[in-house]
């Protein structure tokens, strides 16, 4: 078969309709997006597989939760595939552990674009669109993949392309195979080789598409590679890195390329703050400041769910065990930094106290740092142009050069970075500090 340029997005875990867990009490508004969010996440997967023009969708376990028996997931499901099926893009969905074979089959009107492979097919079925050969699927069983036979291949070159006549080749390993590898917490590159014939020395896939976990895994298999997206829309904080699903080019200029797409309308996010005796309320509220808002918003992205981690000590921080006072302090920091974030914004906190000993002793220079720090910040109302004033080491030309870098840099920013780096650094105790 000759070689075929393609595209295609490989999604896993989309989990339709199945609702977000430790979410505690939030607005009425966030409540909708929490309740709709892998509904509206898989409906950008649809319009990102009409954007980028791709032959065909690969679905590869746990796209609904068979328990959750949702009509919403079903009707999405349909009308998604539906407008695929328009612009005659394929769809092939490989069941998980939590949308069984039989859990698909309760629904006789899926779109004809629509099929469907049995954990028990391991027939080659040629994927076709426009009437050409773009691809291979084929479900491998336990023999298929072995972790201690090295590859005889040596160059990457050996896999398809244009001159060996040989189109790109995918290859699925059910959820619950007991072979499967993938067992890492989070992303991952690892390197497991792919099993190969031992009379024709061919790999039986270029790209061994799983289903494992809810995080982001790339196995390097020695040319190939096997991998799995992740999930499309994490559904709480223990989910809060690696969504999205993955985009595979196939070209002739480059062998091939793969890349995340992140399509997820709700981000998770973990901020671990530290808090020292010293800390004063505002300076609690620029550290947080700080830390969410170099984090830039997606265009799809409708909400953030923060959880602060603050570690520390103190008064401030006995106050924040209240949750009232948890509440009035989210609500300052949402009300000053909302011209900033334009999306909805719900936040909870994490206290971890610290050693309450070591913090009696700890060193009064964190306490003088903050002092001379403030002092100076307030002594000019540009305080780092009047730094590169006095500094007697610049010529003239490079204090106007850097007297002009000064009018586009956020002050407030510096300054903040300042705190935050001076607590880590000098957060040492009395005992431990040096005199020189």
């Amino acid at each position: 078969m000759p070689f075929v340029p393609t595209r295609f997005i490989h999604a896993s875990n989309l989990r339709l309709d199945h609702q977000p867990q430790g979410v505690g009490a939030v607005s009425r508004e966030s409540q909708t997006h929490l309740e709709d969010c892998t509904l509206e996440t898989f409906d950008g997967i649809i319009k990102a597989c009409l954007e980028y023009e791709i032959d065909f969708l690969l679905l590869t376990g746990n796209t609904f939760i068979d328990e959750d028996y949702s009509i919403r997931a079903r009707i999405a499901l349909i009308d998604g595939f539906q407008h695929l099926a328009s612009k005659n893009i394929q769809v092939f969905v490989i069941p998980g552990q939590h949308d069984p074979l039989s859990a698909w089959d309760l629904q006789s009107n899926w779109p004809a674009n629509v099929t469907f492979l049995s954990p028990q097919d391991y027939e080659r079925l040629d994927i076709i669109h426009d009437e050409e050969t773009v691809a291979t699927l084929q479900i491998l069983d336990a023999s298929h993949y072995k972790l201690h036979q090295p590859l005889k291949l040596e160059k990457r070159n050996q896999l398809f392309n244009q001159h060996n006549q040989r189109v790109f080749s995918i290859g699925c390993i059910i959820t619950n195979s007991t072979t499967d590898p993938v067992n890492q917490p989070s992303e991952t590159k690892l390197t497991a080789p792919l099993s190969s014939s031992e009379e024709t020395n061919e790999v039986p896939v270029d790209y061994l598409a799983l289903c494992k976990g809810t995080q982001r895994h790339t196995f390097e298999m020695q040319p190939g590679i096997a991998h799995h997206p992740g999930a499309g829309q994490g559904l709480n904080f223990d989910e809060c890195k690696s969504n999205g699903v993955t985009l595979v080019t196939i070209n002739p200029e480059e062998q091939w390329d793969h890349r995340p797409l992140n399509v997820a309308v709700v981000r998770w996010l973990v901020i671990d703050i530290n808090l020292n005796p010293e800390t004063s309320r505002n300076q609690l509220k620029q550290l947080m400041e700080e830390a969410l808002l170099t984090r830039t918003p997606k265009n799809h992205e409708k909400l953030w769910m923060v959880r602060w981690n603050i570690k520390g000590s103190g008064e401030l921080f006995e106050t924040l065990r209240s949750f009232k006072n948890q509440a009035g302090l989210s609500s300052e920091f949402a009300n000053e930094t909302n011209d900033r974030l334009p999306l909805l914004l719900e936040q909870s906190y994490y206290l971890q106290e610290t050693n309450a000993n070591s913090e009696t002793e700890q060193s009064g220079l964190i306490k003088l740092y903050q002092q001379q720090l403030e002092e100076f910040q307030t002594e000019s109302t540009s305080p780092l142009n009047q730094l590169i004033t006095q500094s007697t080491q610049l010529d003239q030309t490079w204090q106007r050069r850097l007297s002009a870098l000064t009018e586009q840099v956020n002050e407030q920013h510096v300054f903040n970075k300042a705190i935050q780096n001076g607590h880590s650094w000098l957060s040492i105790s009395s005992g431990e500090e040096v005199h020189i």
